[in-house]
């Protein structure tokens, strides 16, 4: 695995300073969220070592599943994009090979039983991957179908941590986040 040059990590310090402002704007509408992840990008391709990514997202929260005392659940809509931290490597070559994200989904998430919750998305995700096995530059981008289930912890009402995994055609994205 190969670090990534300065100026994306640069980039990501930015983005996350960024994404800490956004803590005025989901008081000002308790239905807005935001969220920062971390994790591992697995490539279903033969000889394809694990990549390390980071992301962030938006979301909107529009519908409850509500009737009277029962609880059903809710309804978002969010926003994803993730960028690649740490190159995987290509064997048996000496090459490597990366993925940037971006996705739309619908996601479900469950009732809370004890602050605990489960989630599903679906949605697309564009996708960015570029290897070089042999040392010889690749690049290639789709649009595919997605879909992800995950579990979170609720601390309070605003803040969670999540564990996730995102599932894409080539490409699977297990992670660790904080939502606020």
């Amino acid at each position: 695995m190969r670090l990534l040059h300065t100026g994306r990590w640069a980039a990501l310090l930015l983005a996350a300073a960024g994404a800490a402002t956004c803590g005025p704007a989901s008081a000002a509408d308790p239905n807005l969220y935001f969220g920062a992840k971390g994790g591992v990008m697995s490539s279903d391709h033969g000889g394809y070592d694990d990549s390390w990514n980071a992301g962030a997202a938006v979301g909107m929260h529009f519908l409850d599943f509500n009737k009277g005392k029962a609880r059903y659940g809710s309804l978002s809509g969010e926003i994803e994009a993730t960028v690649p931290l740490i190159e995987g490597d290509v064997s048996p070559s000496n090459g490597n090979w990366k993925a940037w994200t971006i996705g739309a989904f619908a996601v479900y998430h469950s009732p809370d039983f004890n602050n605990v919750y489960f989630k599903g998305k679906a949605g697309v995700v564009h996708r960015d991957v570029t290897s070089s096995p042999s040392g010889l530059p690749g690049t290639g981008s789709s649009d595919d179908p997605a879909i992800g289930v995950g579990t979170g912890y609720r601390l309070n009402p605003r803040n969670s941590i999540e564990l996730e995994a995102t599932f894409m055609d080539t490409l699977t994205f297990i992670s660790a986040g904080f939502v606020f």
